[in-house]
């Protein structure tokens, strides 16, 4: 069944909603979809309506919530910090951290970042990485809307996280993922990936005032875009989802 994001409303059973204009567009121009076709509507925060299409044109759209299920939050809350890189990088990042189960993006400029971005033109570049994350989750079944928060410094970022076990990439570290994984399942996990020249010495000082603890991930230097990608797709198997039976919902 098709499946679309509407952040901002609150389901009730028996109740007309009326659909925003990107969930218009896609289902009319994209999908081909008609008044009766029955789709998904998700608030982002757990909960599942399945509507009908009531009436669908091009700049109005209505569906009637049929039956709501709520789905129980995810079993490992994982908060990636990701220093700015050039291109399409934070792309690849967002759109394939939200397909791991990343909750909480926090993208971040650092000493070494080449991909800054000018004040005047971070509104619109949110609303682009807003719009990867949530076509991302949409598609791949992902009933939590991630999160994004854009910081001015590697400082702010840091002030913001909020796991409980905290991991740092560095590739002067010394000590392997295995010897600081926790015993018990930690609730959230909050891990840092420097740029594409990586972290200095003092930003990772500075990690480690506020709790992170350097790790190296083998014996490879991984890009910016993988470095992330791969310790999430590793902490999921061990304490997330990814060794899970369920299938989605």
């Amino acid at each position: 069944m098709r499946r679309f994001f509407l952040t901002a409303a609150q389901f009730q059973a028996g109740q007309t909603v009326d659909l925003s204009p990107e969930v218009i567009k896609h289902a009319l121009n994209v999908l081909r979809l008609a008044p009766g076709a029955e789709i998904e509507l998700l608030d982002g925060r757990g909960t599942i309506a399945r509507c009908r299409l009531k009436q669908l044109q091009a700049k109005t759209g209505k569906a009637e919530v049929l039956a709501l299920r709520n789905v129980p939050p995810p079993p490992l809350r994982v908060e990636l910090i990701q220093g700015t890189a050039k291109g399409d990088k934070l792309d690849l990042v967002l759109q394939k951290g939200t397909e791991l189960g990343v909750n909480h993006f926090i993208i971040c400029p650092t000493e070494r970042s080449i991909g800054r971005f000018k004040q005047d033109r971070l509104p619109a570049k949110a609303e682009r990485w807003q719009r990867i994350v949530q076509e991302a989750a949409r598609q791949c079944g992902q009933s939590y809307l991630p999160t994004l928060t854009i910081t001015k410094s590697l400082s702010d970022a840091l002030s913001v996280c909020s796991g409980d076990q905290r991991l740092v990439l560095w590739e002067e570290a010394e000590v392997p993922l295995p010897n600081l994984l926790a015993e018990q399942k930690p609730a959230a996990i909050s891990l840092l990936v420097g740029p594409e020249g990586g972290l200095t010495k003092d930003e990772v000082t500075l990690a480690h005032s506020s709790g992170f603890n350097n790790v190296r991930l083998g014996p490879r230097i991984l890009r910016t875009e993988t470095a992330g990608l791969a310790i999430v797709s590793i902490l999921q198997y061990l304490y997330g989802d990814l060794a899970s039976a369920d299938r989605g919902v």
